[in-house]
Formats: structure tokens, C-alpha cells, sequence
């Protein structure tokens, strides 16, 4: 976050999003995606414009949902789903809203049925392409209001790679909201400790102008906005566990702490959650980026499968005298447990840091481990973020979502010896 390991990012790999020409998956839901020759960032358009319901509202029972996509020639509309007894899978799947829809000049529509589906956020893909190679995904954010209550909120049982440690810390956003400017006298301060706010739109104070942060339900809404389009003017949010002056929640290794969540992926938007060591100027400090997501398809896009793990260590070097380097990964969300996207449902981010190892997860499941650095081993807080732009370097781009995008948050917890 304080500086961006450009080498990870390969804009035109597309290996693992849904139109990739790759073996289709073992239940060939996006089998029709496939067929063709191999995309590239000159493939994708943005064609798919919503109508109806308004982008980001609150919706219950069936949902008539119209669009239109110029120059596009079928349709296909996917909504995760939790497990039925049609499809048990735990952590759910892939449900077709809609096959197959032809598309004419006045566009398309499906009903959607809220009740069906996960209560709280949800993310409607609306998948369109033509036979000269062109492709869209549209998707749709909503809040469903009604639907089944499935896998929300804090689990009761502590997650497996806290073992043997207690729970430290732990906030389910189900009760107010407790963030100020500089976290002083709040859980959270707005604002990054020692400063060097990154998000091109910036990170907004909680009762400034816009007001990013609400609560919706039991989770914590970060809302990015900027009504006018101008560039500059837009604003988003952030959330740290320690204040300006140092005080807050500091977590002591070992530890274990997990982050659950779902944003949207739209040019420029840039959901995270990770940890800093104490940063002075040109001392020392570790930065343990649990999840990077990068979104946007299309050119100067970063056309990201999955996201990011990566541990950078700032202002340190190696016996020999050379830089350390940051360790990072890149993890294939299509290859891992649901196989589904971070912008299709909520997913759990972990971390754990011990004496021995530096070990990343997702939904549980271990997808980067290294040796823990020396200077780990020092407290961290914690931070979590929706940046637009910024010092990532990708284009913003919202207009066809009225310059606005919403993350969730569920719930963050924290365990400790």
C-alpha cells in the first residue's frame, strides 16, 4: 500500500476470469465463455448499462432488473448463490439467473428472485458478448433486504489457524459505528497513521463532506463517490485500528486476525486489508498485504485474476547489503475452495504470524506461507480500505455505475497468545 510492487501486475494475463480461453471448470458453469480465441484487454467493452433497479439499492422479492447492450448479441446472468438442495456445495455456487438472452437494439431484461438468494449484499453479473469477439460484464451491486440470512456474521467457532490463542479483538459492525478523523477517542480513526493517504479518491472524514462510512444491516458500508465525475473531487473510506497518537488496538505476535468482505470490481476500484508494523520516517516497518483486489476489465485495465498477497519490508536490508525485497502472491480465486471472485460474494482473509512463518489464507484455506522477517515479530495494526485509483496507478472509470461503488464488511476479528 505505501508503495506499489508494479512486477506483480500483468495487465493482459487472463488466465482465470470468466471469458479466459483455458479447461473449462469440473461444473462448466462459464462454459459458454470460453469458446472462441484467446481475449485480450482490446476484447472488452463497456456496453451493459443498468435501467432498472438503480445501481447499489435496496431490493426484496422479485426483482425485474432491464439493460441495454449496444453492439452486444446475447446475454448471460449469474448470482452467487448459498447451498440448496439442488447444489449443497458449503460455500455455495454459481446460480444462472438468465441462460441465454437475446439481446435487441432496446436491450434485455430477467426478473431476479431477491428471496432466493443471500440476504445483505449481493452482486448481479450481467455477462454479454458478440460475434466479432467483443465482451462486457456489467455488475450489478444490490442490497437484498429480504432472502436467506446464510453465512453472516461472526462464526461461533474461532477459525482453525487460531489455535491455541484467544480472541483479542473482534467487531461484527452490528452495533454504532465508532470512527472519528484521528481515532482518537473512536475504535477506528479514518485516516492512515503518520499520514499518506493513497486513494485517488481520498479517504474522507466520517462526518466530512459524502460521508463514506454507514450501516447496512449488520455490516459496514464503505461507499465511493463522486457525483460530479470531476477528477480529484471523489471520496472514499478507510478504517484503522489505532489512532493518531498511537492508541488503539495493536496486535502482538503470534497472531492470527481474518477480515470478511465483498466489493465491487469496476475500473479503478481497490479493496484491501492488511497490517503495518510502527512506521517512522526511514526506520524500519513491515506491511502485510492479506488481500490486494484490483478491478476492471478492458484497456489500461488491470484485467487481474484473483489478487494480491504480498509482504513488503520498508527501509530494510538483506546480510549483504542489498534491499530486502518484497514476497508476494498471486492467488487464483477460480483454483481455491468455492471458486469464486471476490467481487461475487463475501470471502474471509486471514493471516497468521508467528515465530516461525508469515502464513496467508483464504476462507481457511492456506494459499502463501514464508518465513516470518525479524522485524514481524514487532505489533501491527490493522487497516482496512476501499480505494479508487490512486497510487495503484489503473484508470478510474465508474460513470456507467454513477460514479459510485460500495464494500461490505461483515466482520474482523483478532486472536493472540
Amino acid at each position: 500500500m505505501l508503495k506499489k510492487c508494479v512486477s506483480a501486475v500483468v495487465p493482459l494475463l487472463l488466465a482465470s476470469s470468466l471469458f479466459a480461453e483455458s479447461v473449462p471448470k469440473p461444473n462448466d458453469e462459464y462454459g459458454d465463455f470460453y469458446k472462441g480465441a484467446k481475449l485480450e484487454a482490446k476484447d472488452w467493452v463497456q456496453s451493459i448499462h443498468v435501467s432498472e433497479p438503480v445501481y447499489r439499492s435496496t431490493v426484496k422479492g422479485d426483482v425485474t432488473v432491464k439493460f441495454t447492450a449496444p453492439g452486444m448479441k446475447t446475454a448471460r446472468v449469474l448470482c452467487w448463490q448459498q447451498p440448496t438442495a439442488d447444489d449443497p456445495r458449503p460455500l455455495g455456487h454459481d446460480a444462472t439467473v438468465a441462460g441465454s438472452i437475446e439481446l435487441s437494439e432496446e436491450g434485455g431484461q430477467f426478473v431476479f428472485k431477491a428471496d432466493e438468494f443471500p440476504n445483505g449484499p449481493l452482486t448481479i453479473r450481467i455477462f454479454a458478448k458478440n460475434d466479432q469477439g467483443k465482451r462486457d460484464v456489467c455488475e450489478l451491486q444490490l442490497f437484498n433486504a429480504g432472502g436467506v440470512k446464510w453465512n453472516q456474521g461472526i462464526p461461533k467457532q474461532a477459525p482453525p489457524a487460531s489455535t491455541g490463542m484467544k480472541l483479542a479483538f473482534s467487531d461484527d459492525f452490528d452495533g454504532p459505528l465508532s470512527i472519528s478523523k484521528d481515532g482518537i477517542g473512536a475504535r477506528y480513526s479514518a485516516h492512515k497513521y503518520k499520514g499518506g493517504d493513497f486513494s485517488g479518491w481520498q479517504f474522507s472524514d466520517p462526518l466530512g463532506d459524502g460521508r463514506p462510512f454507514s450501516q447496512m444491516g449488520t455490516w459496514l458500508k464503505i461507499s465511493a463517490s463522486n457525483p460530479t465525475g470531476e477528477k480529484g473531487k471523489g471520496i472514499s473510506g478507510l478504517i484503522e485500528s489505532i489512532a493518531a497518537d498511537g492508541s488503539g488496538f495493536w496486535a502482538k505476535p503470534p497472531f492470527y486476525m481474518e477480515c470478511r468482505f465483498i466489493a465491487q470490481s469496476a475500473p479503478g476500484t481497490w479493496p484491501a486489508f492488511w497490517t503495518l508494523t510502527k512506521s517512522e520516517d526511514k526506520k524500519p516497518c513491515d506491511e502485510l498485504d492479506i488481500v490486494e483486489a484490483y478491478g476492471g476489465y478492458g484497456p489500461k485495465n488491470p484485467n487481474y485474476p484473483g489478487y494480491s498477497v504480498t509482504s513488503h519490508f520498508w527501509n530494510q536490508t538483506n546480510a549483504d547489503g542489498s534491499k530486502k525485497r518484497a514476497i508476494n502472491q498471486r492467488v487464483m480465486m477460480h483454483d481455491v475452495g468455492s471458486k469464486a471472485d471476490w467481487s461475487a460474494t463475501p470471502h474471509t482473509y486471514g493471516l497468521l504470524v508467528n515465530e516461525k512463518d508469515t502464513v496467508y489464507f483464504l476462507d481457511d484455506i492456506e494459499v502463501f506461507r514464508h518465513p516470518t522477517n525479524a522485524n514481524s515479530l514487532n505489533p501491527q495494526f490493522f487497516l482496512i480500505n476501499y480505494a479508487i485509483g490512486g497510487i495503484s496507478g489503473w484508470q478510474i472509470d465508474l460513470a456507467r455505475y454513477g460514479n459510485a461503488s460500495d464494500m461490505y464488511v461483515d466482520y474482523v476479528r483478532v486472536y493472540q497468545k
